[in-house]
């Protein structure tokens, strides 16, 4: 037999050899708590070097195959430090203490599609605002939810109607003609955050002609479809480098957001039931007229007919409180479930919101369903699969800028409190100085945008190579994001 032969033999009974000692695998356990004495659940449990990897249960429990000898297991969870524990070649149990990170230095930031870097290694801002503090106020939209949470970021409502309308700056206005949105990721896919036109100006003649452009007030936008109670975390770059990254649509920064996935252990239900109602913050006011000459000094001889023989006027109405006094009740019900196996994990929620508004025929409705499910396959492949099907209604009025005498509040300086607008058997009264009687446009017009949408990706992973000094790791991403908007 040749020399090269024997060597071909010795070769592959050392690989055999090699390979036959790696598959001894042993079963460790144990359990990771806080320093408070909590329980940490969905915790990552890693055997440093390898792909191996396990997540803690709802009572911060966890079981994880390693390789025969002495191994360090790697355990972090967000807000917390990393810890790393070394376990014995005989030993079969190890439990975990975790410490709070003030500071957030050790916890992994998302700055790309496939990119995690530990924060202390950041080379740009990047503001992390976790489920907990989104859930704590109740909120119509993730960017209110968020709103005084990021240092550096400009967020503002542009009227005080329900279900939307937020602008956010990240970085400041970099061109007179350019969009200054941020760019929106949810779950690796780019979504839309278009704010389209309902062309109500045809009524009001704020602007003239055809109105495709965003001129308009009150824009309801898009972002407002999703519901906060989804969301595990937010994350914002503000960093010119976010461009580098995700291209020129990431120039006015970049708002990387993470929905809620299932862990291991038992079905966990989880039902928020929400009552409340919305009212008028701050009147406007109007002026009162003591006296019949004073009105006729300022609306002519027509007022002389509301005021009696003693020069007072007959009655006075507050026209705010009529048009803006309602509180009905406003409602919001949330539901999920989430569980699931070392191998599988699945999270599912439901959610029917209805904000009534303080004027009739506005506020805003969402319905909303997401499943999220993560499969592991084998030691070297995981498959996400994220789906969210949205439908909302933003009943908007008519407000803000006015040329045609026809929003509510443009008509409301002409209109002396002394005049009655409210209907008397279902006809109201045309207002004598002033081209509409607000009461009677609220009541009558109906401005709704009705808007149903689909988001869905589908993310897998690979792990080529995995070594303590090298790792390889392949990553494909489909993602569709649909919505159909009717006015």
């Amino acid at each position: 037999m040749s020399k090269r032969v024997l060597f071909a033999l010795l070769t592959l009974f050392l690989l055999l050899g090699t390979s036959d000692a790696f598959a001894q695998l042993r079963e460790v356990r144990g359990r990771v708590m806080a320093a408070t004495g909590e329980a940490v659940a969905g915790a990552t449990v890693t055997v440093k070097g390898t792909t191996i990897t396990a997540l803690t249960g709802q009572n911060g429990s966890y079981s994880i195959s390693v390789p025969s000898g002495n191994v360090v297991l790697v355990v972090a969870f967000l807000g917390y430090r990393t810890r790393e524990i070394a376990v014995g070649a005989n030993q079969a149990a190890a439990d975990v203490t975790l410490e709070l990170d003030p500071l957030r230095l050790e916890e992994l930031v998302v700055v790309g599609r496939a990119t995690e870097i530990s924060r202390r290694n950041l080379p740009n801002a990047v503001a992390t605002i976790a489920g907990a503090d989104i859930e704590r106020i109740p909120t119509e939209s993730v960017e209110k939810a968020i709103q005084g949470k990021v240092a550096g970021a400009l967020i503002e409502t542009n009227s005080g109607a329900p279900g939307g309308g937020v602008q956010v700056r990240l970085r400041g206005a970099s061109s007179i003609n350019a969009l200054s949105e941020p760019l929106y990721v949810v779950d690796g896919v780019i979504v839309s955050n278009e704010a389209i036109a309902s062309n109500q100006n045809a009524v009001s003649r704020a602007s003239t002609g055809s109105n495709p452009a965003l001129t308009q007030d009150a824009l309801v936008n898009r972002i407002a479809d999703l519901n906060p109670e989804d969301i595990e975390s937010v994350e914002v770059l503000k960093g010119a480098s976010a461009a580098a990254i995700y291209g020129q649509k990431a120039s006015n920064g970049v708002i990387v957001i993470k929905t809620k996935r299932g862990r291991p252990g038992r079905p966990s239900v989880r039902l928020t039931q929400r009552f409340g109602m919305f009212d008028l913050a701050n009147k406007l006011g109007f002026r009162s007229f003591e006296t019949v000459e004073e009105a006729v000094g300022a609306f002519g001889e027509g007022a002389r007919p509301f005021f009696g023989p003693d020069g007072r006027p007959l009655k006075t109405l507050d026209h705010e409180e009529l048009l803006a006094g309602r509180n009905d009740l406003s409602t919001e019900t949330a539901i999920s479930v989430s569980g699931g196996s070392e191998a599988t994990q699945y999270f599912a929620a439901a959610n029917w919101k209805n904000d009534e508004g303080i004027v009739e025929n506005t506020g805003f409705e969402r319905q909303g369903l997401r499943v999220n499910l993560d499969q592991q396959i084998g030691t070297r492949v995981k498959v996400s699969a994220n789906t969210n099907l949205l439908h909302t209604v933003a009943s908007r009025g008519l407000t803000n800028n006015d040329n045609s005498g026809t929003s509510w509040y443009m008509v409301f300086p002409f209109t002396p409190e002394f005049v009655d607008l409210r209907a008397e058997n279902g006809i109201f009264p045309a207002n004598p100085f002033e081209r509409s009687n607000p009461l009677q446009t609220a009541a009558l017009t109906i401005n709704d945008e009705d808007v149903w949408r689909f988001i869905g990706g589908l993310n897998g992973t690979f792990d080529v190579l995995q070594s303590r000094s090298h790792n390889l790791r392949l990553l494909a991403n489909l993602g569709v994001d649909w919505f159909g908007q009717k006015n």
